[in-house]
């Protein structure tokens, strides 16, 4: 449908990043292609074709990356479907258009299908068309193949393309970006390409489109090419000029209208229209926090308005204490911050010391052992060394039944940024320490470099430590939940 005249979409990028492209005659040729099949381009569309097709002087692509994020419903996905079309007919190559849901790369296999067989020029080159779920594909007659595959961290393994399309890359994590990327390596010679569309991630989600866009502001990298429709952090929601400035399509395909519907029915959440709509990412170049900052913000409570403590966590008519240590590099500053178990599946964090070095920790543990009826201690021993030998000497003894030293490894530690990510998500954490505010201010995600899990990394080196630490006791206290028994409440561990 067309949108009535009025407001129209800007066509160039709010930022990009762009290599010199000396040769677009595939790209021409691909656009003179789509309009054979009677796809119409708008500008913004095909001149993304031709950032994506562009080519050096020696014939390789000018973009072995390159990432495309653009509000919902704005087209992406007929540049895609150009870019693919080209590649199969006119350069015969075996292209992978991955989705992350099943029911998104069905949609695409779907449309790509409709092009072909809407056009007899095109249709004539097919060979075979597989509709099998999970092995969606068509194979053309010149030896090209398009495959469309759901993403996993094994769907791809063993298979040679010499095309990637990521669709919702916002969704696109290291791990399953490292089973696909070695179908690129294995290719000798040939040119390879990687291909990035989607929206700006949620919170930690998307680290690798997080990553690619940070790498743009960065500069530096002369094969990545990069566009985006983004708004600014202090554009207002119903500024019309906003909503043409970040959104391409609008007056053609998206109608002014629908954007007024859209914000009247997001009225109570601005943050996703911002995201959604204007392609919002958060301060600009910079990588996306990993803790939600609204909801973050909500939970900043005074300690004295807390809700009380949860009953469930007692043990011996006293309460059960979660507190665990981090530290900055060479232990220059130490914190020792707890998780409390509050009601309402709520959990406050508390920071309850910060020191320089590592020698006060085990003697403030036995302290607080002094006056707990049952404490766990959690560390990482990568991080802050193995705290265990010290903490015996303080008075701290796992029994048979009950562990009070909870070394974390480095899953653990994963695991408990992601639970802390989730729980601030849901709107279940309170604090009221101004370290944590700065701490979750600068918290992104940094990936392990064997790719197997992330940890917290304060942007432009903020201290997260707090955060860390914070996250290890919310770990702590996950892993053993409270329980009620016929002898009232108690914690089993």
């Amino acid at each position: 449908m067309i949108a009535p005249a009025g407001l129209v979409g800007r066509q160039a990028p709010t930022f990009d990043v762009v290599p010199p492209l000396p040769d677009v005659r595939t790209a021409e040729e691909a656009i003179e292609l789509a309009e054979a099949a009677e796809i119409r381009l708008l500008p913004w569309q095909a001149e993304q074709v031709r950032r994506i097709l562009g080519q050096r002087e020696d014939q390789e692509w000018a973009a072995t990356r390159h990432g495309l994020s653009v509000p919902r419903q704005s087209g992406k996905g007929v540049v895609l479907e150009v870019v693919t079309l080209a590649k199969a007919v006119l350069l015969r190559e075996r292209v992978l258009w991955t989705a992350h849901e099943v029911r998104t790369m069905q949609e695409s296999f779907t449309r790509f299908r409709a092009i072909l067989d809407s056009t007899p020029a095109l249709s004539v080159l097919v060979e075979s068309v597989r509709t099998a779920n999970g092995q969606e594909r068509v194979v053309f007659t010149n030896g090209a193949e398009v495959k469309f595959s759901a993403r996993s961290k094994s769907a791809t393994r063993g298979l040679g393309f010499r095309t990637i399309i990521c669709d919702e890359a916002q969704e696109l994590e290291y791990l399953t970006l490292g089973a696909m990327m070695p179908t690129l390596s294995g290719q000798g010679d040939a040119r390879t390409q990687l291909i990035l569309a989607g929206t700006p991630p949620y919170s930690a989600k998307g680290e690798v489109f997080t990553d690619t866009r940070a790498a743009a502001y960065s500069g530096g990298d002369e094969r990545l090419s990069w566009s985006e429709w983004s708004c600014d952090l202090d554009d207002r929601l119903d500024d019309r000029a906003v909503w043409a400035k970040c959104n391409p399509s609008l007056g053609t395909v998206i109608r002014e209208d629908k954007i007024r519907d859209e914000l009247a029915a997001l009225h109570a959440q601005p943050l996703i229209f911002r995201r959604e709509r204007l392609g919002e990412w958060g301060r600009a170049g910079d990588a996306a926090l990993a803790l939600d900052e609204a909801q973050w913000s909500s939970g900043a409570k005074p300690r004295k308005d807390w809700p009380g403590r949860e009953s469930r966590y007692t043990f011996r008519h006293g309460p059960c204490r979660f507190v665990a240590v981090d530290s900055t590099f060479n232990a220059e500053m130490t914190v020792m911050v707890e998780a409390v178990p509050l009601e309402g599946d709520r959990v406050g964090l508390a920071v309850l010391d910060a020191a320089p070095g590592l020698e006060w920790v085990a003697p403030k543990f036995g302290k607080l052992r002094e006056s707990t009826a049952l404490i766990q201690a959690a560390f990482d021993p990568f991080r802050v060394g193995d705290l265990t030998p010290d903490l015996r000497v303080a008075g701290l003894r796992d029994s048979e039944k009950r562990k009070r030293i909870v070394p974390m490894t480095s899953r653990d530690l994963t695991l408990a940024c992601e639970a802390l990510v989730r729980a601030v998500r849901e709107g279940r954490v309170l604090h009221d320490d101004p370290r944590l505010d700065a701490a979750a201010a600068c918290a992104t995600r940094s990936t392990f470099d064997d790719g197997k899990g992330w940890k917290f990394v304060g942007r432009e080196g903020g201290d997260v430590t707090v955060l860390i630490a914070g996250a290890l006791a919310l770990r702590a206290m996950s892993s053993h939940p409270g329980r009620y028994t016929t002898r009232g409440a108690v914690v089993a561990f």
